[in-house]
């Protein structure tokens, strides 16, 4: 199954659109505080229902905030929320159809009507916005929101996806090269060196130490949050690369090691570290807008194991020689063969 999320901007809503969506937006807001509120106070149990708000919202709109208030209490307890607050539906009670001229529309309920408006279809959203209008996809809730003088929807499609002729893209994620990735069965690979994020991290530390030392503890704080500002910077321009990589391929599967699985059996610290998890979120939500699968591999065995003949080899630095079958590799261009291919189950931002 692929998850590919879509974001789309709406086009030119009339006036009268954009006031009734702006009321929606406080409307939806001051109904997931009200069931909060009132669950604070005792004033209701968990299973209040749409009889219990007084607002014009249709009922699809109101079951929906009633359900995300559950959700944010359930994690949270008493949450205020913030002025502006997206509004949504479930997946039953929106739609999007194409008109006479071929413009694309999303349909969705509001306040005083129900609302089709057009959509601008980019070319990144093009291909998941045709398998939904075929019907070769199923759609999920629908979010609609407010930036700056533009209204957006955004919203998920799933679909199954054809693996018969598939690119296994391989992806080893490392301290000396943060990126090792190999197309199986295309001779294509990318190497990228852990280099730079290795200098952001070591200069980062040295600063933080030095600061905590000082007793500068408010200056040693805005010192992280600038080393995550860079990585964060570095992360997306990683994951942009791999997926433009990938994207040359037909029909790419982009899969990666399980981290979660290794973390206790590893001797590398840095399989804990945060950053290598963010660079996996965002290959897989930026995957995901690609309309590309991607899934999560035991991570058992991926550095030791000979691609070619799977047998134990041995690793010297950057080389990886079997005594098996004679193959010498680059250790982590081997490593992310191994990784291209094993199945592995599906895994979403």
């Amino acid at each position: 199954m692929v998850t590919v999320t879509v974001t789309a901007k709406f086009h030119n809503p009339s006036l009268s659109r954009r006031k009734e969506w702006q009321h929606a937006s406080r409307l939806y807001r001051d109904t997931k505080q009200f069931c909060v509120d009132g669950w604070e106070n005792g004033d209701f149990t968990k299973s209040v229902t749409t009889a219990s708000i007084d607002n014009p919202l249709y009922s699809a709109i109101q079951n929906q905030a009633i359900r995300e208030a559950k959700s944010d209490h359930s994690k949270d307890g008493a949450v205020r929320y913030r002025e502006s607050q997206p509004f949504a539906v479930n997946n039953q009670n929106w739609a999007i159809d194409t008109t006479e001229n071929g413009t694309v529309v999303v349909g969705f309920p509001c306040v005083s009507q129900w609302w089709y408006t057009p959509i601008e279809v980019y070319d990144d959203i093009a291909d998941p916005v045709d398998r939904l209008l075929e019907d070769d996809a199923d759609k999920t809730r629908l979010q609609v929101y407010r930036r700056g003088d533009d209204w957006f929807c955004t919203f998920n499609i799933e679909y199954d996806a054809d693996t018969s002729d598939k690119t296994p893209i391989g992806v080893d994620i490392g301290e000396q090269h943060i990126l090792a990735v190999t197309a199986h069965g295309e001779g294509g690979s990318m190497l990228v060196s852990g280099g730079e994020a290795k200098y952001v991290r070591r200069k980062y530390r040295s600063l933080r130490d030095s600061l905590s030392e000082a007793g500068a503890l408010r200056a040693r704080n805005r010192v992280g949050d600038k080393e995550q500002r860079r990585i964060k910077d570095l992360n997306h321009k990683l994951s942009h690369r791999l997926i433009t990589f990938a994207e040359q391929f037909e029909n790419p599967v982009i899969r990666m090691e399980d981290l979660e699985g290794i973390r206790e059996n590893s001797s590398w610290s840095g399989v804990h570290s945060w950053h290598f998890h963010q660079l996996q979120q965002f290959i897989t939500y930026k995957a995901e807008r690609a309309g590309i699968r991607v899934e999560k591999v035991d991570a058992y065995h991926t550095s030791q194991e000979c691609s070619a003949c799977g047998s134990m080899g041995t690793r010297d630095g950057d080389h990886f020689l079997c005594s098996e079958c004679g193959r010498g590799r680059h250790a982590d261009l081997n490593a992310s063969e191994n990784i291209a291919q094993r199945e592995g189950e599906p895994c979403t931002a």
